[in-house]
C-alpha cells in the first residue's frame, strides 16, 4: 500500500513539474501594428464596417469612420492600432484618425 502511494506522489509530482515548465515557456508575441498608412480602393462591408484593400492587394483593413468614403474610390488612410474588441469582421481592424480621397476611382 505505502509503495503505492509513494508511486502516486511521483507521478503527481512529475506531472507537476511537467505543467509547471509549459507554463513559463515565452510565447511569441505577435507583431503589433501602431501606426498605420496605406492608400486602397473602398468597399462597404454588410455590417457597415469600410474595407481598404490596398492598391498592391496584400493587405486589407477594416474600421469604422464618419463620414463613411463613396464607395469605389480610391483612398489614403492614416490610423492607429485597434485596442479591443470589434464588429467588423474582415481584414486588420484599425482606428483611422484621418483619410483623404485621392481623386481616383478603384479599377477591379
Amino acid at each position: 500500500m505505502k509503495a503505492r502511494v509513494m508511486q502516486y506522489l511521483r507521478i503527481s509530482l512529475a506531472v507537476c513539474a511537467v505543467a509547471l515548465a509549459f507554463a513559463q515557456t515565452p510565447k511569441a508575441e505577435r507583431k503589433q501594428i501602431r501606426e498605420v498608412r496605406a492608400t486602397g480602393c473602398v468597399r462597404i462591408a454588410r455590417d457597415g464596417c469600410v474595407l481598404l484593400k490596398t492598391l498592391d492587394g496584400n493587405t486589407t483593413y477594416t474600421f469604422r469612420v464618419s463620414p463613411k468614403p463613396e464607395e469605389g474610390t480610391v483612398i489614403t488612410i492614416q490610423g492607429i492600432a485597434h485596442d479591443g474588441p470589434s464588429q467588423c469582421k474582415q481584414g486588420i481592424v484599425i482606428d483611422v484618425t484621418d483619410w483623404d480621397p485621392t481623386g481616383d476611382t478603384c479599377v477591379e
